[in-house]
């Protein structure tokens, strides 16, 4: 212990990654943008509890945004301060061993590398991709290859943009893969004439797929009732199949200048021994530079089969694999399945429903999104809301909220296994430190033996206080 504090002490002046990395995951299931800064040198120390166990997080970061060209890198480390039952094996007794057992943890070093933005001639980002969109996001929507822990991938976007057309692609991870998609389109007029106003008119096909979906998970046999066996801190898998999500789209944007975009577009997307969906949706963009108020707004009217799962790549997918809850059609129970098998269970009955989404940015000062959907049947609505206020000069405060697969506007709000939420705040201290407390809840894969849910994901509720330094250039 007196070495693991030692250690802690040596550090208090360098720097939340264990919880950063939490945090990116439920901001960007709610779409909540990242904080804005040509540059930062930071670094912040939190305690708090990765599972059972309590840590120290020390990290150190460094991110610089010259436009065109951006990129961040990060010093984590986990302290491991008190270790309850089950023991917990760390790197020479002090750091948090599953942070470096893989090759790829150590690429963690690089958080991300951007050059241009999404839309520009050409787009690429390298590391962190919290919120990887594809076309509409019909399919791919606020994707997040690193949403969990104890698994860092290093993805990969490269898209293309012409005025004739273009291509948009996403590797979840560059060293180790398994999830790969891409989109192109093409604008078909512009073959004719460039100038055209009918040059708004696009025409993609998207791909998306991922080789080794869990299908069924093992068990342990051996025990009464038989228990689901864990590896490598990931629930073993006794049979994979591919999940592969493709449609084809159209768009026009009727509109688009300084102070407003239209565009309608739809969606007709299929998923592989699966179902069918139709998304017909308009997206609206509202800037009023008078006021520096930004607003976004998008409505879609969908119509698919039971069988088939909008967004089915979406922000928690790399956990929602394993284990994603459904009506199951066969019994009428509540049930739980890997989300390619829980495509099997949802019956083939079509189904009436619409998304709604709208951004509010006024003055960089408070931020408000939220976004609803809501179809025929149990357990399918889903909602995301977020409340940010990152500008004010001494206190700053953020909250964002997620819950899937829920009943009625009586449940939005109740927290239970369908729902994730944060809250954080500091408060500037002088110029350059500050003090921070953050009050989370995540999934966790329990990972205690002696535990009744032993091998599946459970919503964690986890905190964190401490506090760090911060010089934006």
């Amino acid at each position: 212990m007196k070495t693991i504090l030692a250690g802690v002490c040596a550090g208090l002046l360098l720097a939340p990654w264990a919880l950063a990395q939490d945090a990116d995951s439920i901001k960007a299931a709610v779409g909540a943008p990242r904080a804005d800064s040509k540059g930062q040198v930071a670094g912040d120390l939190n305690f708090g509890q990765i599972g059972e166990d309590w840590y120290a997080t020390l990290n150190a970061t460094f991110t610089l945004d010259l436009g065109k060209v951006a990129f961040g890198i990060q010093a984590p480390l986990h302290f491991l301060v008190i270790d309850n039952d089950p023991e917990n094996s760390a790197i020479g007794g002090l750091l948090r061993e599953e942070d470096w057992d893989e090759f790829s943890d150590y690429l963690k070093i690089i958080r991300f590398f951007r050059f241009g933005h999404k839309g520009d001639f050409i787009f690429a980002q390298v590391g962190d991709l919290p919120g990887a969109v594809l076309g509409h996001g019909t399919i791919v929507n606020r994707y997040y290859n690193n949403s969990d822990l104890n698994h860092y991938k290093m993805g990969l976007q490269l898209d293309l943009n012409t005025d004739y057309g273009g291509v948009e692609t996403l590797v979840n991870g560059v060293a180790q893969f398994n999830l790969f998609g891409a989109r192109a389109y093409i604008r078909p007029w512009s073959f004719v004439d460039p100038d055209s106003y009918l040059n708004n008119l696009a025409v993609g096909f998207t791909l998306v797929t991922d080789v080794t979906a869990p299908y069924a998970l093992a068990y342990d046999t051996t025990q009464t009732p038989a228990v689901p066996i864990v590896e490598d801190n990931l629930p073993k898998v006794a049979e994979a199949k591919a999940a592969t999500a493709m449609g084809g789209d159209i768009e026009f944007r009727l509109l688009h200048n300084d102070l407003i975009t239209l565009t309608p577009y739809i969606d007709m997307n299929g998923i592989l021994e699966a179902g069918a969906g139709l998304h017909v949706g308009i997206l609206n963009t509202f800037h009023l530079p008078v006021i520096s108020l930004d607003l976004s707004a998008r409505i879609e009217y969908r119509y698919f089969s039971a069988d088939y799962i909008p967004a089915y790549f979406d922000s928690f997918y790399e956990i929602q694999k394993f284990a994603y809850p459904v009506r199951d059609v066969a019994t009428n129970q509540d049930a739980e399945f890997p989300k390619r098998a829980a495509l099997e269970h949802l019956g083939d009955k079509g189904l009436n429903g619409y998304y709604a989404e709208l951004i509010f940015d006024f003055l960089g000062l408070v931020q408000l999104g939220a976004s609803y959907d809501d179809y025929d049947g149990l357990y399918n609505s889903n909602l995301r809301i977020y409340l940010n206020v990152p500008a004010l000069e001494v206190f700053k405060f953020g909250a964002y909220y997620y819950k899937h697969n829920f009943e009625g506007a009586d449940q939005a709000f109740t927290f239970d296994e369908k729902s994730l939420f944060l809250v954080e705040a500091k408060y500037q201290i002088n110029s350059f430190l500050y003090l921070v407390g953050q009050f989370w809840r995540i999934w966790k894969l329990d990972e205690d033996p002696n535990s009744d849910t032993f091998g599946t994901y459970q919503g964690i509720n986890d905190w964190s206080v401490g506090f760090g330094f911060s010089y934006q250039f």
